[in-house]
């Protein structure tokens, strides 16, 4: 598994200042959220974090930024409190002028860095949309969305003839295969009666 994800890992730049091209894959990475705006006079940029579990990506220290449909490391040089789901992030090499030429451009992240739903109880949604649901091994459909509700994240579930909507909550969930993008869940029974 190592080299899978070091590919979409880049090296830092020369030290002679020349910028290296880094070419990363999209494929093995997820879309994390997009810079909004400057902040500032000084370069700084606003990073949204379109995810139901933005304090996991709050010590960030690169990002890949898509620049003319590449994918483009930025090395993060300091960074503000996470404010819901913004973080103010300045980068390396990266003044006011350079800052107005990243603002909409949207942020990737290896999908290394996706969160591990056993060990921290949080999962990048996004990056799971479209995945086969599985309950106790029959095929359920797939998601079709995860639905952002300040109480209760919920799964919407799409097969040929239903839609579920299943909480989304730890014990709910056995495994997450992003590799073959399947969602492996233990369902109580009659949850997808409802």
């Amino acid at each position: 598994s190592n080299r899978r994800s070091s590919s979409c890992r880049s090296n830092r730049r020369s030290s002679s200042g020349r910028k290296r091209r880094v070419i990363v894959q999209k494929e093995q990475c997820f879309s994390l959220g997009k810079i909004t705006k400057l902040h500032g006079y000084k370069g700084a940029v606003v990073l949204h974090i379109d995810s139901s579990t933005p304090q996991y990506f709050k010590e960030l220290e690169s990002v890949l930024l898509e620049i003319n449909q590449e994918l483009v490391p930025f090395f993060v040089s300091s960074r503000g409190t996470l404010n819901g789901k913004k973080l103010v992030l300045s980068f390396e090499d990266v003044g006011p002028n350079e800052a107005k030429g990243i603002v909409n451009a949207s942020v990737y992240l290896p999908n290394n860095m996706l969160p591990n739903p056993k060990k921290d109880n949080s999962f990048y949604d996004k990056a799971i949309e479209g995945f086969t649901a599985v309950n106790q091994g029959e095929n359920i459909g797939q998601i079709a969305e995860i639905i952002e509700q300040s109480a209760q994240n919920l799964f919407l579930i799409q097969s040929d003839d239903n839609q579920y909507l299943i909480p989304v909550v730890e014990p709910f969930i056995e495994r997450i295969d992003h590799k073959k993008k399947f969602i492996y869940f233990d369902l109580p029974e009659g949850l997808l009666d409802l």
